[in-house]
């Protein structure tokens, strides 16, 4: 438990919208969700992370065309996106865009059912602008009756990422990193009109 209490304080956490779904996991099955080192999801977001350094050394140098690979990278991530979306039409949850408050090492998010700590979770994420998805197992830690219900959510969900890649963490890091620059300047700007 310290050790988790040590390795929250290290990432910073902000609220943020992205595309959910969430799937309870049997104990048997945790060890077969595909998530792994290897998997074509781990792999997909090694290239993230290759493709998010050389953008950034495109940045100051040149930036229309770090803006214009910038754009094809998104536009590669949603088709992606759509591809898997259109292969698993069956998927017992959709997707559904709502606010969360995320880290590269837990996310919190509003749920219609109550969960118990220990629940495995496979976490099935899309990072808006830049369309990321994520395939991530995370364990539930608490489930809390919100005081204000959204909708039919009437708990909030913590869990901690669990068998999480270094690629999977660094897509995170740099997502958080983005958004957090991004919501400072959107607040600067509008304290300013």
């Amino acid at each position: 438990m310290h050790n988790n209490n040590q390795e929250r304080r290290r990432y910073f956490r902000i609220v943020d919208q992205v595309a959910i779904s969430y799937r309870l996991l049997p104990e048997d099955e945790a060890a077969a969700t595909g998530v792994g080192i290897n998997s074509p999801a781990a792999l997909i977001a090694q290239l993230e992370n290759q493709i998010s350094a050389s953008l950034e050394t495109l940045r100051s140098a040149q930036p229309q065309v770090h803006e214009l690979m910038e754009l094809f990278n998104r536009k590669i991530n949603l088709v992606l996106s759509l591809d898997e979306s259109l292969s698993e039409p069956d998927s017992q949850q959709q997707k559904r865009s709502q606010q969360v408050s995320i880290s590269a090492c837990g996310i919190a998010f509003p749920a219609p059912e109550q969960l118990r700590p220990n629940d495995r979770l496979l976490l099935d994420l899309t990072l808006f602008p830049s369309n990321v998805c994520l395939k991530l197992v995370a364990v539930v830690i608490s489930s809390d009756s919100m005081e204000e219900p959204i909708g039919d959510d009437c708990y909030i969900v913590r869990a901690d990422f669990v068998d999480i890649t270094s690629n999977e963490q660094e897509v995170l890091v740099q997502h958080v990193i983005k958004r957090q620059t991004q919501q400072l300047k959107e607040r600067r700007e509008s304290r300013q009109k």
